[in-house]
């Protein structure tokens, strides 16, 4: 049982996304700054138009100090949504503003970075979303255009079109990279915590995912060490081929013994560590020798046993990093004891 592993996190790209919107709404405020600069235009409603590149200015302004609060406090994906509609509301208000004021509509394909925007950073549901949105968006801006633009466009319909498919297509490009490198992502962290012999988590895997898990019945979790006895001497004697088997052997029979929540990895070499809910000592004691026994019979031919150490403990997993290296160095010290008494058993740490 390999162990589950949360799914990325947007966190680790927060100070990118958070950047990307400085831009983007920084440029929202240069050009609404430089729109109210200009000279009147010959738009049909000039008062309108600034009233709309104002409010466009102001809305990536609150933009930006939204931004400035989530750095402060993040994650910043809680500011996801507020983001995405205040993005389309300032890149609906400016285009709408400059139709209004000059006539024209230069300014429509900043509808691409909020496109980008979605596409690249957020939840796949919002991505959707923000697709609905910015097809009604164009709609709007062609339709106004054909009331109020100098130079309207004679068939609206189809320049709609025109333009929603390169912003639509856009964000769909980007979802699609964005997915991909995600997913590239997602097999290499798998592959830097999996054991690649036996599909269980390794040891990088048992320290960050340790203490994801729940403890078990009364708060007890039970660590169990095991270790293949003269693991050297298969090797020796049947070959490495072999030996990597016998390995496998004891990751299913490890598997097949462990209920939903567990945690089993490779330690090194020969040695295995199974975290599990513990009921109690004796009751965890008595899986482990179940477990014993199986891999024993599926391994009858060559006469190979495995050892087995088993901590218990009753404290809460809330501070793993200093919890785990104890329960390791008991299940450590008691299959210690498990070998120097002769092997083929599972012993309970003190």
């Amino acid at each position: 049982m390999t162990p589950r592993l949360p799914p990325l996190s947007g966190t680790d790209r927060d100070p990118v996304k958070f950047w990307v919107l400085v831009m983007f709404f920084g440029a929202g405020v240069g050009l609404a700054a430089l729109g109210l600069l200009l000279p009147g235009g010959p738009g049909a409603r000039p008062d309108l138009g600034r009233a709309l590149m104002l409010g466009n200015g102001i809305g990536s302004l609150g933009a930006l100090a939204l931004l400035w609060r989530a750095r402060r406090r993040p994650p910043l994906r809680r500011f996801d949504l507020p983001l995405l509609l205040l993005a389309q509301v300032c890149t609906l208000g400016g285009v709408l503003g400059e139709t209004f004021l000059f006539g024209s509509q230069f300014s429509s394909m900043t509808q691409l970075w909020v496109t980008v925007f979605a596409a690249g950073f957020l939840p796949r549901r919002l991505v959707w979303a923000q697709q609905l949105l910015g097809l009604a968006s164009v709609t709007l801006m062609v339709w106004v255009r054909t009331r109020y633009g100098l130079n309207p466009p004679h068939l609206w319909v189809v320049e709609v079109i025109v333009t929603a498919l390169p912003v639509l297509l856009t964000g769909v490009a980007v979802a699609y990279f964005r997915g991909v490198a995600e997913q590239e992502a997602w097999a290499l962290e798998q592959a830097g915590r999996t054991d690649p012999l036996t599909g269980l988590g390794n040891r990088r895997a048992l320290f960050e995912t340790f203490g994801a898990r729940q403890s078990g019945a009364a708060g007890r979790t039970g660590l169990v060490m095991l270790d293949i006895d003269h693991f050297k001497d298969v090797n020796d004697r049947y070959g490495h081929a072999e030996g990597d088997r016998v390995i496998r052997v004891l990751a299913d029979v490890m598997r097949e013994h462990a209920v939903p929540g567990d945690l089993l990895t490779r330690h090194g070499g020969e040695e295995f560590v199974w975290v599990t809910a513990a009921s109690g000592e004796e009751a965890l004691l008595a899986r482990v020798n179940a477990l014993r026994e199986a891999f024993a019979q599926r391994v009858e031919v060559l006469g190979v046993t495995v050892s087995a150490g088993v901590a218990v403990t009753a404290r809460p997993l809330a501070d793993p990093a200093a919890l785990l290296p104890d329960l390791l160095r008991r299940a450590d010290a008691a299959l210690y004891g498990a070998k120097a008494a002769g092997r083929d058993q599972a012993r309970l740490a003190s």
